[in-house]
């Protein structure tokens, strides 16, 4: 009867929120929660170069300055 109940809620959760049902078994193979996605976009080649130079002078990490101006943005 326990195990109906588990099987239940297991497939409510799934229902639910796919994403963090399979983020757990991500981790249950990885013992690593990911929180980051990657994302794929284009741009100017010399604008990316000039990025690029500007984090590498200044000892940025370039995904987290991209990150940190879009979290500016969306705050506005």
């Amino acid at each position: 009867m326990q195990s109906n109940k588990f099987l239940e809620t297991a497939k409510k959760i799934v229902k639910e929120d796919k994403d963090m049902f399979d983020e757990l078994l991500e981790f249950e193979k990885t013992k690593k929660i990911r929180t980051k996605t990657r994302l794929n976009f284009t741009i100017d080649k010399g604008t990316a170069e000039k990025f690029r130079k500007f984090c590498r002078e200044h000892g940025y990490n370039m995904s987290a300055k991209v990150e940190d101006l879009l979290n500016s943005i969306i705050k506005g």
